[in-house]
């Protein structure tokens, strides 16, 4: 079901953006990204911009809620990717990331721990992605079909970079259409504001450092017409589904697929 559905929501974001990608005539249109696993921006044609943040450590927490409240006084969604091992996806924890989902904000994964996706094996890869989709069910207290994936280090390649098929092959194994990078990683707003391109993805962290900086740059974007949006909104899905039975990972659903 959860294949379906995904490659049922892939088709029809497809159709809706393959009109638009012929009429811009632009070879790194969204229609031609679609079609690789790696994704690092959107259509440069629109005006969408979507900033990501990434880990999100237990004793920066107030932080995640800080970067939510910046939302809601603007009015726009951010997309969070947390590792469970940084503490953040722990139950004590719930009222924060039902905070981040009430706001409008996206949750993608970054893994069950911060660890090369190539120096693990494949049942490694599906196990780490499949605990992690199950803390951050047992934290919301109820199911969240996560969409995104942001593999660590912005890579699925091993350390001599090597591996990529095999990676890529254990993610789709899992359920993910897609891994989510960035082409912008800069914590200087002014530094940031002059890197940005309609369609791209900004990369933060849940520090003091990086909420500062947003604090001033997403006002600053704003009035340069961008739209903040979650990667689901950069790419033209609905906002992902939630309810149902919590996610158990169970690695004997995965072989043979």
């Amino acid at each position: 079901m959860r294949t379906l559905k995904r490659a049922a929501a892939l088709l029809l974001c497809l159709c809706l953006l393959l009109p638009l990608a012929a009429a811009a005539g632009e070879e790194d249109g969204t229609a031609v990204l679609l079609e690789k696993f790696t994704l690092r921006h959107g259509d440069r044609n629109s005006k969408k911009v979507a900033i990501t943040v990434d880990d999100c450590y237990k004793n920066r927490r107030e932080f995640i809620l800080q970067d939510v409240e910046l939302c809601k006084q603007y009015n726009v969604q951010f997309t969070f990717f947390p590792i469970v091992y940084t503490g953040c996806l722990e139950e004590q924890y719930g009222d924060i990331w039902r905070a981040v989902v009430d706001s409008g904000c996206e949750i993608g994964s970054h893994t069950y721990s911060h660890l090369h996706l190539g120096n693990r094996d494949t049942w490694g890869i599906i196990g780490a992605l499949g605990k992690w989709q199950e803390s951050l069910d047992k934290t919301l207290g109820y199911h969240y079909e996560t969409r995104w994936l942001r593999p660590p280090y912005g890579s699925t390649e091993d350390r001599k970079g090597t591996g990529d098929r095999r990676v890529v092959s254990a993610i789709r194994t899992y359920g993910y259409d897609h891994a989510v990078c960035w082409d912008i990683s800069e914590t200087d707003p002014d530094k940031a504001m002059a890197k940005v391109e309609g369609g791209s993805i900004l990369l933060f962290h849940a520090n003091n450092k990086d909420t500062r900086c947003l604090e001033k740059l997403v006002p600053a974007l704003l009035e340069q017409g961008y739209e903040l949006v979650t990667i689901s909104g950069m790419f033209g899905f609905d906002p992902p589904e939630t309810g149902g039975e919590l996610y158990v990972y169970d690695r004997e659903k995965y072989r043979g697929k």
